[in-house]
């Protein structure tokens, strides 16, 4: 069976929302990317407004407040997302989806990632899609819980 964790990422002062969200603001260190290379494979699991921000940069585009020119570190972070399975539960999203290895999944998403959790082996992590990991939470499907805060502080709060 696999497991189900939430990555709940976020500024010193709690903004976690796509709106206006530069990219881990800037922080491609190489601490912070080491330890990115050392997390297990897992197959990733997002909602409708997450997949539009992720395959945006995916392709190339950059965020609101984000740097003016694709750096090499997020032309390797996009080729790695890029690679990894990809579910995106949305009711807003039409098949097919642009960015490989991405599969839409409609209906409930709690009995929708029930599923998923016995087809196999490993993990499923989410980037990002807070009102989808609040829902999951909710439900008590969720195995583990991550928190990765970023050392700003945005001046906005929440989402």
């Amino acid at each position: 069976m696999k497991e189900l964790m939430i990555d709940f990422i976020t500024s010193l002062d709690g903004h976690a929302s796509a709106e206006g969200w530069p990219g881990l603001w800037g922080y491609w260190d190489p601490e912070y990317l080491a330890w990115l290379d050392e997390q297990p494979d897992a197959e990733l699991l997002m909602g409708a407004t997450t997949y539009r921000l992720m395959s945006g940069m995916a392709a190339g585009e950059r965020p609101d407040g984000g740097s003016d020119e694709f750096r090499d570190e997020d032309q390797n972070a996009a080729d790695s997302l890029t690679a990894a399975t990809k579910y995106v539960v949305s009711s807003t999203l039409d098949e097919p989806l642009a960015w490989a290895n991405t599969t839409l999944v409609r209906g409930d998403p709690v009995e929708a990632v029930r599923a998923l959790k016995h087809d196999g082996d490993g993990q499923v992590r989410t980037i990002g899609s807070l009102s989808l990991c609040r829902t999951l939470l909710t439900a008590g499907v969720v195995d583990r819980f991550r928190v990765v805060m970023f050392p700003v502080i945005t001046g906005v709060t929440g989402a």
